[in-house]
């Protein structure tokens, strides 16, 4: 059974060390260093936004969204080689709590940049509704090619100083 929790450092820490080769090609080609403490610190530093899934007591997912500026989030997820255990109920949550939490606090744009090479995590963010919008040439530090994905609706809480 998959058993989701608030994001936590220690769980967090878990899964980023033990992340798939994928992930962790993808996540620290936009780093300054490979740093996995550095990774889950910046995270829990981004804010409460996050959530952890596994089975039992073993952290296997981790994924949340930190924002940008008013009504743009930054969407994440990493996890360790056990992904496909928690892949659905993990996918069915995004959609039943995560999705509809960010469309609740005003949230008109959520955005992740994608490794060209992580196909994977392409049709996970497809399948999830995201659109391919752009491609960044050179983007990661040794000239990484990514794409980015979103999923956009209408401003419905305007921001006014």
């Amino acid at each position: 059974m998959t058993t989701f929790a608030k994001i936590n450092k220690d769980d967090l820490l878990f899964v980023v060390s033990n992340m798939r080769k994928n992930d962790r090609s993808e996540v620290f080609a936009t780093r300054w260093s490979d740093s996995d403490e550095d990774l889950a610190n910046d995270i829990i530093n981004g804010g409460e936004f996050g959530w952890i899934s596994g089975q039992g007591d073993t952290p296997i997912a981790a994924f949340g969204a930190i924002p940008i500026w008013n009504g743009v989030w930054s969407v994440w997820m990493v996890a360790t080689d056990r992904w496909p255990e928690v892949a659905l109920e993990t996918s069915k949550f995004i959609k039943r709590v995560m999705v509809p939490t960010l469309e609740q606090i005003g949230a008109h744009r959520a955005e992740c940049r994608s490794w060209s090479e992580h196909h994977d995590a392409h049709r996970w963010l497809e399948m999830l509704g995201a659109k391919k919008e752009s491609q960044i040439k050179n983007f990661g530090r040794n000239g990484e090619e990514f794409y980015v994905y979103c999923w956009t609706q209408p401003v419905t809480k305007p921001y006014s100083a």
